[in-house]
């Protein structure tokens, strides 16, 4: 499956069918059924399965960034001291590993040329994010690169925190409550990320404008030096042509 998946997308199918034929042509009928009805993945899926084959350290990384989380979360619900910054610094972590998970994929999406475009990054984020969170066979099958399918939240308070709604069977306030807390440190995470990007980005502005000023600065004042050597060369010919006329009334 891995295989397949690393293929091409606009090669999938026809390549699905290739091997499904190979294998039933070799007896292995069950096989080729199995990949027969693997559906074609959007394309969201096909640039995480394709960054998480050659990105192990990235999904290492994130890992054990949504392992902190889990434990920060954790931490929250049972009141520890100084939960909440932590949980806040985990969260913010998390997401900045979902930013660089997005990153790698656009770079994939464009190399196989197709548009990186925001819903697109979206899902790709949520497809990191939920394996992160949920861990065994779906997180397996991610760092293979073989997601056969987007994962989608679950009843666990960690799937289902980015959603704000409560899990299905809740049974006392204590877990609403953490997952409420796992909520707020998330969204506050973005926001802080947001700022700094956009703080990032008025600083180049800044940057850009204060380099231009202080070029058309430098060029003026070349223009202003220039023109004073010119009215001195001007000055000194005119006193020249002066004592040259008083010569020859003398």
């Amino acid at each position: 499956m891995a295989e397949l998946l690393a293929q091409p997308l606009e090669q999938f199918t026809s390549r699905r069918k290739a091997r499904a034929n190979e294998l039933k042509a070799s007896g292995h009928g069950d096989l080729a059924s199995q990949l027969s009805e693997l559906k074609k993945p959007s394309v969201s899926l096909w640039a995480a399965n394709r960054v998480a084959r050659s990105g192990a350290d990235l999904l290492r990384e994130l890992r054990q960034s949504a392992q902190a989380l889990a434990k920060a979360q954790a931490a929250a619900g049972a009141g520890r001291a100084n939960a909440a910054q932590e949980l806040r610094r985990t969260a913010e972590d998390f997401q900045k590993r979902l930013d660089a998970a997005a990153s790698a994929a656009a770079g994939a999406l464009r190399e196989g040329e197709h548009a990186a475009g925001d819903e697109t990054l979206r899902r790709v984020r949520e497809i990191f994010r939920l394996a992160a969170l949920k861990n065994g066979e779906t997180w397996d099958r991610l760092q293979k690169g073989a997601l056969p399918t987007e994962p989608q939240p679950g009843d666990d308070v960690l799937d289902m925190f980015a959603s704000g709604s409560a899990p299905p069977g809740a049974k006392s306030a204590e877990r609403l409550e953490k997952q409420r807390a796992t909520a707020a440190a998330e969204k506050a995470a973005r926001a802080d990320v947001e700022r700094a990007k956009e703080t990032a980005a008025t600083a180049v502005r800044l940057r850009q404008e204060a380099t231009a000023a202080a070029t058309a600065a430098q060029r003026a004042s070349e223009r202003a030096t220039a023109a004073e050597a010119e009215a001195a060369r001007a000055k000194a010919q005119a006193e020249k042509s002066q004592r040259a006329i008083a010569g020859r009334r003398g």
